[in-house]
């Protein structure tokens, strides 16, 4: 995709998860961003005996020091393209792992205890006690909704291949 396309989609997704109560996310995604991406640049450093202190000849370091390799990272920031992947699999996740492991949850709780624990009518999900941020309630997820959760699942999907595609 071309950057103004990108833009765009950006900008449509900030909007659908301030719509949708997932402003969280966003945020979530922004700090990242403004992290920067840490990536190794090499297998090994090329200045692995300078940042040790030691000599050329190991002279000084333990045996297994001198074959050690450690790699370099750097951090660079992060691309148009790569920007908008990382909302994109923020919100997949969301949709589509977030409920399963909820349901999950509830059933091991349930199970669990052999049956003597109701299974609750819906979960509540704090954040942070610090932030404002809004919390995220659960409910036994009903056909329609599934079907709905599916539907946007399938969206983002083919949206991110649209993305990485080109």
């Amino acid at each position: 995709m071309e950057a103004p396309e990108l833009a765009r989609v950006d900008q449509t997704l900030r909007q659908l998860c301030a719509e949708h109560g997932l402003g969280w996310v966003v945020h979530a995604t922004d700090a990242a961003v403004a992290e920067g991406h840490a990536e190794s640049v090499t297998e090994g450093s090329s200045n692995h005996n300078r940042r040790r202190g030691s000599s050329a000849f190991g002279y000084g370091l333990r045996p297994d020091e001198r074959s050690r390799i450690e790699p370099e990272i750097v951090q660079r920031p992060y691309t148009d393209e790569e920007r908008v992947l990382l909302l994109l699999d923020a919100m997949l996740v969301i949709y589509s792992e977030l409920p399963d492991l909820r349901a999950e949850t509830v059933r091991v709780l349930t199970d669990g205890f052999q049956g003597r624990v109701a299974v609750p009518h819906q979960i509540v999900t704090a954040l942070d006690e610090d932030t404002e941020e809004a919390v995220i309630l659960w409910q036994p997820e009903l056909a329609g909704g599934r079907q709905n959760r599916q539907r946007v699942i399938g969206a983002l999907t083919a949206l991110r291949q649209a993305v990485v595609s080109e």
